[in-house]
């Protein structure tokens, strides 16, 4: 009997030996229980959010997936302007995103050529204007020593008189000059809402066709 408990005791002493060398696998809590410890290993780097910074957390995250729309208003169309421009925007398609208003303002900055004498020689001037590309002129008639003069457009602004002086130079005619002159004209202004990024790059490259207008944000709408 003594001999059996020796050759049992033996053979558990030869097990627990031969476990703790590594002949028969690792046995520790690691493999009994990864998960758990990979999270108590990492537990400095779990954080609870309350409710309230949980939601903060996921409307934040829609707002990053929402399309930024903006809304841009042009001003300062000539009635010859905005009859061009009308035809450049009908390639966005925004329809009842865009509204097109008529107001009559007094300008104050007239682009002119000063009188050439006679109604011959403003014709002749007339077509030379027209072979550079210039449309939106009229030859003065009134009985004022701009008689016989060409007006090139009638401004609010000296800062737009001047951009289309310089816009005029750049087409060749070098010779028109800017005087104070009050004028009550038609203008067109354009409110264009809900535009795409995209869409706001191709409607300010369409602008820069029109020196004498301004682009610029939305004003609020008053009630």
């Amino acid at each position: 009997m003594l001999r059996f408990f020796f050759w049992i005791f033996l053979i558990i002493n030869g097990l627990l030996l031969a476990l703790n060398l590594g002949y028969l696998g690792k046995w520790s809590d690691d493999e009994r229980e990864p998960s758990r410890m990979k999270l108590e290993k990492n537990a400095d780097k779990i954080k609870l959010l309350s409710a309230n910074a949980a939601q903060d957390l996921i409307e934040a995250h829609g707002k990053q997936a929402e399309v930024k729309l903006s809304c841009v208003e042009l001003s300062g169309f000539s009635a010859a302007d905005a009859k061009a421009f009308d035809e450049k925007l009908k390639t966005l398609e925004l329809a009842t995103r865009l509204t097109r208003t008529e107001l009559s303002e007094v300008a104050n900055n007239m682009v002119y050529l000063p009188s050439l004498g006679s109604k011959d020689a403003a014709e002749k001037k007339a077509a030379q204007l027209r072979k550079l590309g210039i449309a939106e002129f009229y030859i003065v008639q009134d009985q004022s020593p701009m008689r016989w003069g060409i007006s090139l457009g009638v401004f609010k602004t000296p800062e737009a008189a001047k951009a289309h002086l310089a816009n005029l130079a750049k087409k060749g005619l070098k010779e028109a000059k800017l005087a104070p002159r009050t004028v009550s004209s038609a203008k067109v202004h354009y409110r264009v809402q809900e535009l795409s990024s995209d869409e706001r790059q191709i409607l300010e490259q369409l602008k820069s066709n029109f020196a004498s207008t301004t682009l610029q944000e939305c004003k609020a709408k008053s009630d």
